[in-house]
């Protein structure tokens, strides 16, 4: 699950950013969005390595701050000329999120509430069972044991 849409791309960074980082191909008026909407999956995908040590991924919601982050690694995926701006904002995007993955960054969300990620996460060190229904009981069984 992509924590941003290129919608949210192109109003960051702007629209002749994505024509520049994501070209149609013939070359015409507009921007490749199944392709920046790749490289959003795929920076969701990292962002979701750091997150998942501390919060249930995929996140629900998703704070601004994490798809905004997404955004800037995206970005950096996208272009190929390594602007230096562009990877010095992506640098800091990841350090952020080895920060939060320690626990010295917050996502900037009061804990528990309905922004909060986390809130309805399980308690930590408890036992999470994901099993199937029960296929065998007493019930079920009752004509088998009894012959």
């Amino acid at each position: 699950m992509a924590y941003a849409a290129a919608a949210k791309f192109v109003a960051l960074f702007g629209e002749a950013e994505a024509r520049l980082l994501a070209p149609t191909t013939p070359a015409s008026t507009g921007y490749d969005q199944a392709k920046i909407d790749l490289a959003l999956t795929n920076a969701s995908n990292f962002a979701d390595t750091y997150l998942a040590s501390r919060y249930p991924t995929p996140l629900n919601p998703v704070p601004d701050v994490v798809g905004d982050a997404v955004c800037d690694l995206a970005r950096e995926a996208l272009d190929r000329n390594g602007r230096a701006y562009v990877v010095q904002a992506a640098d800091r995007r990841r350090a952020w999120f080895r920060d939060l993955s320690l626990g010295k960054a917050t996502l900037g969300v009061a804990a528990g509430s309905e922004a909060d990620p986390g809130a309805n996460a399980p308690a930590a060190g408890g036992p999470v069972v994901d099993a199937p229904a029960r296929v065998f009981d007493d019930v079920g069984l009752d004509a088998f044991l009894r012959g």
